[in-house]
Parts: structure tokens; sequence; C-alpha cells
């Protein structure tokens, strides 16, 4: 069985609030984590297949937290 790894890093001013809001469904076997103005997200999975469903489900909450928070500009305080 092949094992797939990816990588993702997004950069932006509320990595912080971005990486809370993607990671409270995660699966164990993914781990994000806040870097400054970058949030990493590392994915492993035992086949191509959930690798890319997961990847899907990943991007589609990425998207909808970034909708939510464009042209609110830095949330203060709001990062921890």
């Amino acid at each position: 069985m092949a094992k797939c790894k990816a990588r993702l890093i997004i950069e932006t001013e509320n990595a912080g609030l971005m990486e809370k809001a993607v990671t409270a469904d995660n699966p164990p076997y993914i781990i994000s984590f806040v870097e400054g103005n970058k949030m990493m997200i590392c994915i492993e999975s035992g086949s191509a297949g959930s690798m890319l469903a997961t990847l899907d489900d990943l991007l589609v909450n990425l998207k909808v937290a970034d909708e939510l928070l464009e042209g609110h500009g830095t949330v203060e305080g709001q990062e921890d």
C-alpha cells in the first residue's frame, strides 16, 4: 500500500484564526500549527483516494474560513 503525505502552507494575517476554524473536526492524521502569519498543515494517508477526499474537505473548510474573515483585517487579540 502506498503512503501519501501532503503539506500545505497558508500565509495570512489571520493564521491563528484560520487554524482554529479548520482544526475542530480534523482527524488525528491531520496536524496543523501556526508560525507567525503562516498556517502549516501536514496530512498522511494510506491511499491516494483518501488523500484527495481529505484535501477536498480541508480546502473547502479553508475557503469558507477565508471568506468569513475576508475584509475584516486582522482580528486583534483573537489569535490565541
